[in-house]
């Protein structure tokens, strides 16, 4: 759209909508009573005065003002003489000396009317600041708030509302009590008198008219939720929402302030909402053009401004009202116009090229003019009722805006959805073309595997053979893909022919069944076959017939991990009917309507990569119904899948069953057969020092390669599943796991990181297998804690190069531990040698007996210190407990009784635990703990038996340690301050069960110690 022309359409429109406001101001003036009298020295007489019906005006003159005095009427005495003041106005002059910030007073004049008036009278107010009540002749007939004269016994609200005069008086006495806590006070706004009938007409009006405005901001509210839950789930229907919910709110508190009529907020609130609200509206209409236009929108004022109106937000809702007031000019002044700015240059940068920003522009001319005549009310001091068009149209222009533009890409996706279906034909052409030239050369290596297969002058041996079918089957895999891509596009050109013949059902079904029973083992599923032998036969291609069945079947193990798979078939409106169901998880009710979608993957999200196109279901649906039946699933999640298909019946069953072609059903083999497959609890015996190693795939054929690869080198551990890996090393130990990235349920980078919760990078290495070499595929499995990765297809020589270097690190750092706990126990210090001989020295000259059992005693420490059990993993408990007791024994022949020693030990306990934890613990607890103290102290050693584990605690109550240095206990980074017995024992802890120590100190009051020991290891 030109620019002139823009500028043509815009004069028009403000034209048109400045009529319309002229118009509407010239009905307002009927309403009301032209040269009304006005008042004089608070006396407004009306006698001999015709008060139209249908007609109101404005109490203005000079009313009588009691300052700080609240008067109910002529009855009441004033302290002092009333001054004059002129309504509407504030009171400012007033109190001009006066610096406090509370005032009140009260406002009084006279009106005289003929005794013959028998219209009811009413008065209403449209604003008095901040607290009013209303007096006729004494008598209180309304009011908003509290006016004291007491500022704590004064409560703020104020609102238009109305009141009625009682009839029958020829003087009316009106008394209006006024406090003001802030700003300016008095009645700053119309007194409208006249008949009670037209007050409420003129009341209802302006209502009426705030509520229409309100209904239809919320029903564009409304709109934008429904079009979010329908599924346009964009931020531009939250800004637009925002701003639409915003300006509700600004046109509930202005003019009749219909919201605090509704709810009674506090005066504090009833402010900050206020400012909120048009606060709300300056800050999300900028972000409403940002979304609409973003690539016009890019620069930093939008988020200057953001963060402008986040700070300005916070200061209404945490500050007083009488600083948001103090504030309000330079702030909203602020506000709009940096809204103002940044709207205008979004707009002129996006006009140039946007055909339907012209609607944008009305809309915001519409605003404009609607501020504009605001102000001018303000200065000008109108009173007039609620003017919703403004706000009408520029919600009208906005919808305009979205229908043209909707029309306007709904034209743009024809267009698309042409061109989309050329390039969906190239697609499949070229689809096609790749299809038919990887089959040469990956036949060409199918046969010649085959040939040295079958070559009889240099056969290969057995180990040869089985590599060799495996990699038949793996070549056969992809040719099904290869044929699933194939017969796609076959199916849409409508070129694949049938050949139907009567075919057994049953037949077909076992021969699937026993194609796919490979991919049962290791998996705790059953497949029942429940067709009756004198089924009919079915008209249907022998061939197609087992692709379909094939597929289905296929999903079905895929897809269950444990459970029943079921086959069976019945005759239904002459029609055969095979259903296959498993109890597996299930389909989401949405992926149901698409799962026969070509490229449409069941649950995706739980399956690896990998795992094919997503055409098994598409290809099984369209060979369905060129039989000439139909398919069908029924799903629920977690619950299990039912695929049903329809058939044509042939009519009785021949005698003769027709055989299933054995050359189609191995080329539909997509695995290998079962006599090559490496089941899952079979484990390659090997020698007894062989590193152990724990493979998880959930794909058998992985397995089998990595397998083969690593030959009978290694003690192989293989699992299908992360839970399975899991059980797997909570019951053994490993010096290796390998792992593949992509496996259903849980990740390799997720199980990687279960693996570090318990093992370090060194106690237990992690191999990663992955199909992708990028680099953030490669820091992903270093951050998860890889000790290494390796990427498919694998190499035979640098996997286990790999292995190798893995398992090596492993076992070194496993007999460094080992030795290291050995050393610590066979470290005996030369300080305790000595004292112990001399104790038995002394002995020896005043007590023989005690002497030779301290004796014996110290060569049962010595001989179990240096034995070479050490350096095993674990050893019987009677073994560890008799060294505690020779060294206990030891210590309290030095010491006497400042070492005092408990045991509490269950009876029958045969565990086995890691060699020299208990000593290490109680000589930690008697030289750091109980010997530091003058009167020493007592270790409590206690074995309690539970349910599936014992607990071992070592309990003294020696000095204790505050928290800092508990904290630091542990701590491998300190390890060269305090020494390494406690990190030694605490590092085997957790690399055996999984938990390591857990101590607890108090300064004064001693320390406890304690792990626990598995009863089933």
């Amino acid at each position: 759209m030109s620019k002139k022309k823009i500028i043509i359409i815009s004069i028009l429109f403000l034209i048109s909508i400045t009529a319309i406001r002229l118009t509407w101001y010239g009905f307002l003036s009927k309403m009301d009573q032209p040269n009304p009298p006005k008042i004089e020295n608070g006396v407004l007489d009306l006698r001999n005065w015709d008060i139209p019906k249908n007609q109101t005006f404005t109490l203005r003159g000079e009313w009588e003002f009691y300052p700080s005095q609240l008067l109910e009427g002529k009855e009441t005495t004033a302290t002092t003489k009333p001054e004059l003041i002129q309504v509407p106005s504030n009171w400012k002059d007033v109190f001009k000396g006066d610096t406090k910030s509370f005032h009140y007073g009260t406002y009084r004049i006279k009106i005289l009317v003929d005794q013959s008036e028998k219209k009811a009278l009413g008065l209403q107010f449209n604003e008095i600041r901040k607290a009013s009540a209303v007096y006729v002749n004494g008598k209180l007939i309304g009011g908003l708030g509290s006016p004291s004269s007491k500022q704590e016994q004064y409560e703020a609200r104020y609102y238009p509302y109305s009141v009625a005069i009682p009839s029958g008086a020829r003087e009316i006495d009106l008394a209006i009590q006024v406090s003001n806590h802030f700003g300016e006070g008095g009645i700053t706004e119309q007194v409208r008198f006249g008949p009670l009938e037209a007050i409420k007409t003129r009341s209802l009006l302006s209502k009426g008219l705030q509520l229409l405005l309100c209904v239809v901001l919320l029903l564009h509210i409304f709109y934008a939720v429904l079009l979010y839950f329908l599924g346009y789930r964009k931020s531009l229907l939250f800004y637009f929402s925002m701003v639409v919910f915003c300006g509700t709110i600004s046109v509930l508190t202005s003019d009749d302030k219909l919201l605090y009529q509704l709810v009674p907020f506090e005066y504090e609130w009833s402010i900050k909402i206020v400012f909120l609200s048009y606060l709300g509206v300056a800050a999300f209409i900028p972000q409403v053009f940002k979304q609409l236009f973003p690539e016009y929108s890019k620069f930093r004022m939008v988020h200057y401004f953001t963060g402008y109106c986040i700070f300005y937000c916070l200061f209404i809702l945490f500050s007083p009202s009488t600083y948001l007031l103090q504030t309000s000019k330079v702030f909203l002044s602020t506000t709009l116009c940096l809204f103002v700015i940044i709207s205008t240059v979004i707009l002129q940068r996006a006009i140039k090229e946007k055909r339907d920003i012209i609607f944008l522009l009305l809309a915001c001319y519409s605003i404009g003019i609607n501020i504009f005549w605001a102000i001018i009310e303000s200065r000008l001091s109108l009173e007039l009722i609620h003017y919703p068009f403004d706000l009408i149209i520029t919600l009208l222009c906005f919808t305009a805006y979205w229908f043209k533009t909707f029309f306007r890409t709904t034209n743009k996706s024809i267009q698309l959805t042409e061109k989309l279906k050329l390039e969906n034909k190239r697609k499949d052409e070229f689809l096609v073309n790749t299809s038919h030239e990887l089959r040469n050369p990956l036949h060409g290596i199918i046969n010649i595997t085959q040939s040295v297969l079958d070559d009889k002058n240099n056969p290969p041996n057995e180990e040869q053979r089985n590599n060799l079918e495996l990699l038949i089957s793996v070549g056969r895999r992809m040719s099904m893909m290869l044929n699933d891509l194939l017969d796609v596009t076959r199916l849409k050109e409508e070129t694949i022919q049938l050949e139907i013949k009567s075919v057994r059902i049953q037949s077909v079904v076992t021969g699937v069944v026993e194609m796919l029973r490979f991919m049962l083992e290791g998996k705790p599923i059953k497949i029942n076959v429940d067709i009756e032998d004198t089924f009919p036969a079915v008209k249907a291609d022998e061939n197609r017939l087992i692709q379909i069945l094939f597929n289905l079947l296929h999903n079905a193990i895929k897809y269950t991990e444990e459970g029943e798979i079921s086959v069976w078939a019945i005759v239904e409106n002459e029609m055969a009917r095979i259903e296959v169901a498993d109890t597996g998880i299930g389909i989401k009710e949405e992926m149901q309507k698409v799962i026969f979608e070509p490229y449409e993957q069941v649950n995706s999200h739980l399956t690896k990569a990998g795992t094919g196109f997503g055409l098994g279901l598409s290809i099984c649906k369209q060979l369905v119904e060129l039989h000439g039946g139909t398919i069908k699933v029924k799903s629920t999640q977690n619950s299990g899948s039912v695929f049903y298909f329809t058939l044509p019946l042939c009519g009785e069953v021949t005698d003769i069953p027709v055989v299933v072609n054995e050359e189609v059903a191995t080329s539909l083999l997509t695995e290998p057969s079962r006599s090559t497959l490496y089941k899952e609890t079979e484990v390659i015996k090997s020698l007894s020092h062989n590193p152990k190693v724990l493979v998880v795939d959930d794909d058998y054929v992985n397995i089998n390669i990595l397998v083969k690869m690593l030959g009978t080198s290694y003690d192989l551990t293989t699992a299908t599943s992360v839970s399975e890996a899991i059980k797997i090393l909570e019951g053994s130990r490993f010096d290796l796991v390998i792992s593949d990235v992509m496996m259903p349920h849980v990740s390799g980078y997720e199980f990687t990181r279960m693996i570090r919760k318990r093992f370090t990078i060194s106690e237990l290495p992690v191999l990663l297998l992955t199909a992708r070499n990028r680099s953030e595929d490669i820091v992903a499995g270093f951050r998860s804690g890889a000790n290494d990765y390796v990427t498919k297809p694998v190499d035979s020589w640098e996997l286990k190069s790999r292995v190798r270097a893995l398992t090596d690190l492993k076992q070194s750092v496993e007999r460094h531990l080992q030795v290291e706990a050995a050393w610590l126990q066979a470290q005996i210090r030369p300080h305790f040698l000595f004292n112990t001989l001399n104790s038995i020295a002394a002995l020896g000259t005043i007590d023989i007996p005690r002497m030779q059992d301290l004796l014996m005693e110290f060569s049962n420490y010595l001989r179990t210190s240096f034995d070479y059990q050490n350096h095993e993993h674990v050893v019987k408990l009677e073994r560890e407990l008799s060294l505690v007791r020779s060294y206990l024994h030891i210590e309290k022949e030095r010491f006497g009784d400042r070492l005092n020693i408990v045991w509490e030990i269950d009876a029958d306990l045969n565990i086995s635990i890691p060699p020299l934890s208990i000593q290490t613990l109680v000589e930690n607890a008697v030289r750091h703990g109980i010997l530091q103290q003058s009167n020493g102290g007592t270790i409590t050693v206690r074995l309690k038996e539970l349910d599936e584990f014992v607990e071992v605690f070592i309990i003294d109550n020696g000095i204790g340690m505050d928290e800092d240095k508990l904290s630091m206990l542990l701590d491998s980074e300190t390890e060269q301050t305090r020494g390494i017995g406690l990190l030694n024992t605490n590092r085997r802890l957790k690399q055996l069960y999984g938990q390591g120590l857990k101590i607890e100190s108090s300064l004064k009051k001693g320390t406890v110690v304690s792990f626990k020991i598995p009863k089933n290891r």
